[in-house]
């Protein structure tokens, strides 16, 4: 397991080093973004999805829960459970347990915290906790358990 801190003045800093991270994908990564609403979680999946070749524009999943970008070295899916907080259980199913970890996916996953608890124990993963520091500026942590 590999820790990374960031400092990032700007969100295309915070862009950078998603494409960073996403040099290293050998298809089936799981990732879960954490941070509180602002903080930049939408614009490290939108450097993500540069780097794995998505053309058109990312952005939050919110209303639709999940978003499937097709890029160009593999699939996006971009989910959000914010609105799954006060879901019980049995509704915070997204079915994503057909493709966290299919090799031709890239799964990232925004307050995962709120969804379901296979989503929530599933491993390897690699965690990226975003936090402000004041209007531009962001901590941002990785943890890879690959």
């Amino acid at each position: 397991m590999k820790t990374t801190e960031y400092i990032t003045n700007s969100s295309e800093e915070t862009k950078q080093i998603a494409t960073q991270l996403a040099s290293t994908f050998k298809g089936g990564e799981v990732i879960l973004a954490t941070g509180p609403l602002g903080a930049g979680k939408t614009a490290f999946c939108q450097g993500l999805g540069k780097a794995i070749g998505v053309k058109g524009i990312i952005n939050s999943p919110t209303f639709n829960l999940i978003k499937v970008y097709k890029g160009s070295k593999f699939t996006l899916y971009h989910v959000d459970c914010y609105r799954l907080e006060n879901a019980d259980e049995e509704r915070k199913d997204l079915g994503l347990d057909e493709v966290l970890g299919d090799k031709s996916i890239i799964t990232y996953i925004e307050w995962p915290n709120f969804g379901n608890s296979y989503l929530i124990n599933y491993h390897p993963v690699i965690k990226v906790e975003l936090t402000y520091i004041d209007e531009e500026k962001r901590k941002l942590v990785i943890t890879d358990e690959r």
